[in-house]
Protein backbone atom coordinates (compact mmCIF):
# COMPACT_ATOMS: atom_id res chain seq x y z
CA UNK A 1 0.00 0.00 0.00
CA UNK A 2 1.33 3.38 -0.41
CA UNK A 3 1.61 6.29 1.78
CA UNK A 4 -0.37 8.99 1.85
CA UNK A 5 3.01 11.47 1.69
CA UNK A 6 2.35 10.26 -2.03
CA UNK A 7 -0.40 8.23 -4.08
CA UNK A 8 -1.96 7.61 -0.63
CA UNK A 9 -3.20 5.18 4.36
CA UNK A 10 -4.43 2.44 14.47
CA UNK A 11 -5.02 -0.33 15.57
CA UNK A 12 -4.26 -2.89 18.27
CA UNK A 13 -0.62 -3.39 18.34
CA UNK A 14 -0.26 -6.89 19.00
CA UNK A 15 2.81 -9.54 20.38
CA UNK A 16 5.94 -8.40 21.72
CA UNK A 17 9.32 -9.78 22.04
CA UNK A 18 9.03 -11.75 25.29
CA UNK A 19 8.07 -11.57 28.89
CA UNK A 20 9.05 -8.11 30.12
CA UNK A 21 8.97 -5.41 32.25
CA UNK A 22 6.35 -2.71 31.24
CA UNK A 23 5.72 1.08 32.42
CA UNK A 24 2.75 3.11 30.72
CA UNK A 25 3.54 6.60 29.60
CA UNK A 26 0.46 9.12 28.94
CA UNK A 27 0.94 11.09 25.73
CA UNK A 28 -0.81 14.07 24.77
CA UNK A 29 0.26 14.97 21.19
CA UNK A 30 -1.10 18.05 19.97
CA UNK A 31 -4.86 18.67 18.70
CA UNK A 32 -5.67 14.93 19.08
CA UNK A 33 -7.29 12.76 21.86
CA UNK A 34 -5.08 11.57 24.07
CA UNK A 35 -4.00 7.52 24.38
CA UNK A 36 -2.06 5.38 26.21
CA UNK A 37 1.78 4.02 25.26
CA UNK A 38 3.28 1.33 26.51
CA UNK A 39 6.89 1.06 26.73
CA UNK A 40 8.47 -2.62 26.41
CA UNK A 41 11.25 -3.31 26.85
CA UNK A 42 12.80 -6.39 24.29
CA UNK A 43 15.13 -8.89 25.01
CA UNK A 44 17.76 -6.98 23.37
CA UNK A 45 17.46 -4.21 25.86
CA UNK A 46 15.89 -2.21 23.24
CA UNK A 47 12.40 0.08 23.87
CA UNK A 48 9.21 -0.72 21.99
CA UNK A 49 6.69 2.14 22.22
CA UNK A 50 3.46 -0.04 22.00
CA UNK A 51 -0.19 1.42 21.84
CA UNK A 52 -2.55 0.25 24.06
CA UNK A 53 -6.22 1.87 23.08
CA UNK A 54 -7.77 -0.49 20.26
CA UNK A 55 -7.41 2.37 17.97
CA UNK A 56 -4.71 4.58 18.70
CA UNK A 57 -3.26 7.30 16.32
CA UNK A 58 -0.68 6.11 15.04
CA UNK A 59 0.31 9.17 12.91
CA UNK A 60 0.88 12.44 14.71
CA UNK A 61 1.66 15.64 13.21
CA UNK A 62 2.97 18.06 15.67
CA UNK A 63 3.81 20.98 14.18
CA UNK A 64 2.57 25.19 13.73
CA UNK A 65 -0.62 25.40 11.37
CA UNK A 66 1.30 28.51 10.01
CA UNK A 67 3.83 28.64 7.62
CA UNK A 68 5.96 31.60 5.53
CA UNK A 69 4.01 32.37 2.75
CA UNK A 70 6.55 31.81 -0.22
CA UNK A 71 6.93 27.71 1.03
CA UNK A 72 4.04 26.95 -1.00
CA UNK A 73 5.88 28.26 -3.87
CA UNK A 74 9.17 26.73 -2.93
CA UNK A 75 9.05 23.14 -0.94
CA UNK A 76 7.82 21.15 -4.00
CA UNK A 77 11.00 22.15 -5.34
CA UNK A 78 13.28 21.13 -2.35
CA UNK A 79 10.74 17.48 -1.99
CA UNK A 80 12.14 16.44 -5.54
CA UNK A 81 15.14 14.43 -4.16
CA UNK A 82 12.72 12.92 -1.58
CA UNK A 83 10.16 12.20 -4.42
CA UNK A 84 12.51 10.76 -6.24
CA UNK A 85 13.63 7.78 -3.51
CA UNK A 86 9.60 7.73 -2.70
CA UNK A 87 9.04 6.81 -6.22
CA UNK A 88 11.70 3.87 -6.51
CA UNK A 89 10.75 2.51 -2.59
CA UNK A 90 7.04 2.38 -4.14
CA UNK A 91 8.38 0.24 -7.58
CA UNK A 92 9.21 -2.11 -4.95
CA UNK A 93 6.58 -2.05 -2.59
CA UNK A 94 3.94 -4.20 -3.97
CA UNK A 95 6.54 -6.93 -4.76
CA UNK A 96 7.80 -6.95 -1.16
CA UNK A 97 4.19 -7.46 0.37
CA UNK A 98 3.33 -10.16 -2.46
CA UNK A 99 6.79 -11.77 -1.29
CA UNK A 100 5.75 -10.70 2.45
CA UNK A 101 2.20 -12.63 1.73
CA UNK A 102 3.40 -15.88 0.27
CA UNK A 103 5.82 -16.32 3.01
CA UNK A 104 2.75 -16.10 5.45
CA UNK A 105 0.81 -18.72 3.77
CA UNK A 106 3.45 -20.98 3.16
CA UNK A 107 4.98 -21.14 6.90
CA UNK A 108 1.99 -19.00 9.26
CA UNK A 109 4.64 -16.60 10.73
CA UNK A 110 5.07 -13.17 9.46
CA UNK A 111 8.38 -11.96 8.34
CA UNK A 112 10.41 -9.42 10.21
CA UNK A 113 12.60 -7.98 7.88
CA UNK A 114 9.87 -7.67 4.95
CA UNK A 115 7.24 -5.81 7.34
CA UNK A 116 10.27 -3.77 8.86
CA UNK A 117 10.85 -2.83 4.82
CA UNK A 118 7.17 -1.93 4.55
CA UNK A 119 7.01 0.14 7.65
CA UNK A 120 10.42 2.15 6.58
CA UNK A 121 8.16 2.57 3.35
CA UNK A 122 5.21 3.95 4.66
CA UNK A 123 7.45 6.35 7.04
CA UNK A 124 9.73 7.57 4.73
CA UNK A 125 6.64 8.38 2.16
CA UNK A 126 4.84 10.05 5.14
CA UNK A 127 7.51 12.44 6.11
CA UNK A 128 8.46 13.98 3.13
CA UNK A 129 4.72 13.80 2.34
CA UNK A 130 3.87 15.87 4.96
CA UNK A 131 6.85 18.43 4.09
CA UNK A 132 5.21 18.40 0.47
CA UNK A 133 2.04 19.48 1.50
CA UNK A 134 3.25 22.13 4.00
CA UNK A 135 2.58 20.54 7.09
CA UNK A 136 6.07 21.38 8.29
CA UNK A 137 8.88 23.46 7.43
CA UNK A 138 11.56 21.53 8.58
CA UNK A 139 13.25 18.94 5.84
CA UNK A 140 12.80 15.68 6.84
CA UNK A 141 15.73 13.46 7.24
CA UNK A 142 17.04 11.02 4.79
CA UNK A 143 16.32 8.54 6.88
CA UNK A 144 15.66 4.67 6.16
CA UNK A 145 15.38 3.09 9.77
CA UNK A 146 13.73 -0.14 9.77
CA UNK A 147 10.65 -1.71 12.16
CA UNK A 148 7.41 -0.10 12.68
CA UNK A 149 8.28 2.21 15.88
CA UNK A 150 9.23 5.61 14.67
CA UNK A 151 12.68 6.83 15.76
CA UNK A 152 11.99 10.15 16.37
CA UNK A 153 14.39 11.15 13.35
CA UNK A 154 11.38 13.47 11.80
CA UNK A 155 9.71 15.77 15.16
CA UNK A 156 6.98 17.04 12.96
CA UNK A 157 5.69 13.84 11.75
CA UNK A 158 5.58 10.40 14.34
CA UNK A 159 4.57 7.62 12.67
CA UNK A 160 4.05 4.37 14.96
CA UNK A 161 3.29 1.38 13.15
CA UNK A 162 2.21 -1.85 15.43
CA UNK A 163 4.66 -4.52 16.11
CA UNK A 164 4.41 -8.24 14.82
CA UNK A 165 1.81 -10.37 16.65
CA UNK A 166 3.40 -13.66 18.39
CA UNK A 167 0.71 -15.74 16.12
CA UNK A 168 -1.38 -14.80 13.74
CA UNK A 169 -3.99 -17.03 12.08
CA UNK A 170 -3.24 -18.39 8.39
CA UNK A 171 -6.96 -17.17 7.41
CA UNK A 172 -5.71 -13.44 7.97
CA UNK A 173 -4.01 -13.94 4.55
CA UNK A 174 -7.62 -13.10 3.37
CA UNK A 175 -7.17 -9.61 4.82
CA UNK A 176 -5.77 -8.18 1.40
CA UNK A 177 -9.37 -9.35 -0.28
CA UNK A 178 -11.78 -8.49 3.05
CA UNK A 179 -10.00 -4.98 2.86
CA UNK A 180 -11.92 -4.15 -0.69
CA UNK A 181 -14.94 -2.22 0.54
CA UNK A 182 -11.48 -0.08 2.46
CA UNK A 183 -9.88 0.47 -0.53
CA UNK A 184 -12.92 1.92 -2.69
CA UNK A 185 -13.46 4.26 0.29
CA UNK A 186 -10.17 5.05 0.88
CA UNK A 187 -9.89 6.56 -3.23
CA UNK A 188 -12.95 8.48 -1.87
CA UNK A 189 -11.06 10.15 0.55
CA UNK A 190 -8.27 10.81 -1.41
CA UNK A 191 -9.83 12.50 -3.81
CA UNK A 192 -10.94 15.02 -1.55
CA UNK A 193 -7.83 14.95 -0.04
CA UNK A 194 -6.56 16.26 -3.22
CA UNK A 195 -8.81 19.07 -2.98
CA UNK A 196 -8.20 20.20 0.87
CA UNK A 197 -4.67 20.30 0.02
CA UNK A 198 -4.93 22.27 -2.94
CA UNK A 199 -7.30 24.85 -0.45
CA UNK A 200 -4.84 24.59 2.11
CA UNK A 201 -1.74 25.59 -0.39
CA UNK A 202 -3.54 28.09 -1.31
CA UNK A 203 -4.62 29.37 1.86
CA UNK A 204 -0.88 29.24 3.06
CA UNK A 205 0.14 31.39 0.21
CA UNK A 206 -2.23 34.06 0.81
CA UNK A 207 -2.48 33.80 4.71
CA UNK A 208 0.62 31.87 5.92
CA UNK A 209 -1.84 29.84 7.61
CA UNK A 210 -3.20 26.19 6.92
CA UNK A 211 -6.86 25.93 7.72
CA UNK A 212 -7.25 23.85 11.27
CA UNK A 213 -9.96 21.57 10.09
CA UNK A 214 -9.00 20.66 6.82
CA UNK A 215 -5.11 19.91 7.93
CA UNK A 216 -6.93 18.14 11.09
CA UNK A 217 -9.06 16.20 8.77
CA UNK A 218 -5.86 14.97 6.46
CA UNK A 219 -4.23 13.58 9.28
CA UNK A 220 -7.25 11.45 10.53
CA UNK A 221 -7.74 10.60 7.14
CA UNK A 222 -3.83 9.60 7.40
CA UNK A 223 -5.02 7.60 10.30
CA UNK A 224 -7.68 5.89 8.58
CA UNK A 225 -5.28 4.95 5.66
CA UNK A 226 -3.04 3.09 8.48
CA UNK A 227 -5.90 1.38 10.31
CA UNK A 228 -6.56 -0.85 6.66
CA UNK A 229 -2.82 -0.73 6.13
CA UNK A 230 -2.22 -2.61 9.48
CA UNK A 231 -4.83 -4.76 8.70
CA UNK A 232 -3.90 -6.13 5.38
CA UNK A 233 -0.32 -6.46 6.32
CA UNK A 234 -2.15 -8.95 9.00
CA UNK A 235 -0.33 -7.48 12.42
CA UNK A 236 -3.75 -6.39 13.24
CA UNK A 237 -6.46 -8.16 12.73
CA UNK A 238 -9.59 -6.65 13.99
CA UNK A 239 -11.51 -6.03 11.15
CA UNK A 240 -10.60 -1.64 10.77
CA UNK A 241 -13.62 0.55 11.39
CA UNK A 242 -14.97 2.70 8.03
CA UNK A 243 -14.06 6.79 8.21
CA UNK A 244 -12.16 9.40 9.64
CA UNK A 245 -13.81 10.02 13.33
CA UNK A 246 -11.45 9.49 15.91
CA UNK A 247 -13.69 7.10 17.95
Amino acid sequence: MQTLGSKVPTCNVLGSYGEVERSSLRVWPRDFVPFTVEMAARDDGSMSATPSSPNPEMYVLDSPYELDRWRPLAQWLLYVPHGLIVRALQSVSSVVFVIYWVIFLATGSLNRGLYGLMAMIERYGARSGAFLVGHSAVYPPFDFGMGPADNGAYAPVRLNLPDLPETVSRKAALNVLLAIPHYIVVAVYAIGAVVVRTIGWFSVLFTGRWPVAMRDWLVRFSNYYYRVWAYVTMVHTEYPRFGTALV
